[in-house]
């Protein structure tokens, strides 16, 4: 059977899952893609597209969208189609019903190296643990979330200047690069699939609106890996003169001073210092309430006082 022989059907809804839907629809028979409805989003209620619906639209695929997915004609349309394999990446945990559907299984692509970070939120967990690597896996989906054989892993190096961001454009072209030889090994060496050590398995549960918030009688470091665990989005944040302030950059600096903790000092021209519990975070680019996000320098200009201001 060669690789366009090879019928996928595709699941996925955030940037994250686009590169492997390109490798896909490059490597193999791409049937359709399955994606959430597009919704009426922002303050004039425009209609946006998810990122895999913008890209299918682009590349002239199938497209199934919001769909019920234990509605039994979806599941026949899904049938009709003759899938070998499903791929889910960045999508809905998929039904015990729909699992049985592809001949070969369904593979999914996990931002973390399993058992390791099981869950929603895998990679703000290890830039919040202040982990040196982290890594992509895929696996066969069971019903049980994140616990099938493994296929492949990548290990991915975690440097200094790495944020959410960065670290999930790194992760899925990673998963990408493994989406063809994963497919194969499960066609021709099945044998080789690992099972998961589930004494070894650790979380990463979806992330709360509490856990953006910054404290600063934290250690400067641990301010500093939540800044980067949520930018660019959603952002980590403070208070401001009852305002919330989204920090997105900063660095954490040593510092002997005996200042109150949350306050703001050493303003310049381009970032400002903010003492911790241990040490202090410089900043470099923020976003204030009601307005856009800004580079310090900015800010500083439009904000009087800022240096004798104590953020909460």
């Amino acid at each position: 059977m060669s690789n366009k022989d090879i019928n996928i059907i595709f699941f996925g809804n955030t940037d994250f899952s686009n590169p492997t839907l390109l490798a896909c629809n490059n490597s193999f028979n791409l049937k359709a893609v399955v994606t959430n409805k597009s919704k009426k989003m922002g303050r004039g209620q425009k209609i946006l597209d998810t990122p895999v619906m913008t890209l299918a639209k682009e590349e002239n695929l199938k497209i199934i969208e919001g769909v019920d997915l234990n509605d039994a004609s979806f599941i026949d349309r899904l049938k009709d189609l003759n899938p070998d394999f499903f791929v889910v990446v960045a999508y809905r945990i998929l039904p015990k019903s729909l699992l049985s559907i592809p001949k070969y299984g369904s593979i999914n692509i996990h931002s973390s190296l399993l058992p390791k970070y099981r869950g929603a939120a895998p990679i703000q967990h290890a830039l919040l643990n202040q982990e040196d690597s982290t890594g992509v896996s895929t696996f066969l989906i069971e019903p049980k979330v994140d616990t099938g054989k493994i296929i492949d892993q990548l290990k991915i190096e975690i440097t200094k200047d790495d944020n959410y961001g960065s670290l999930s454009k790194k992760l899925s072209e990673a998963g990408a690069d493994l989406i063809e030889s994963s497919i194969n090994k499960c066609l021709h060496y099945s044998s080789e699939l690992i099972e998961q050590d589930n004494s070894m398995a650790t979380l990463a549960p979806k992330i709360s609106k509490d856990d953006l918030k910054i404290n600063w009688n934290d250690d400067s470091d641990i301010i500093l890996a939540k800044v980067k665990a949520f930018s660019p989005t959603p952002g980590a944040f403070t208070t401001l003169n009852s305002k919330r302030l989204k920090i997105f950059k900063a660095e954490s600096i040593n510092t002997n001073d005996d200042r109150q903790i949350g306050s703001v000092y050493n303003v310049d021209k381009s970032f400002f210092d903010v003492q911790c519990g241990r040490n202090a975070l410089r900043i470099f680019n923020v976003q204030l309430e009601g307005k856009k996000a800004m580079d310090s320098k900015d800010f500083i200009v439009g904000y009087q006082n800022l240096d004798s201001s104590i953020l909460l």
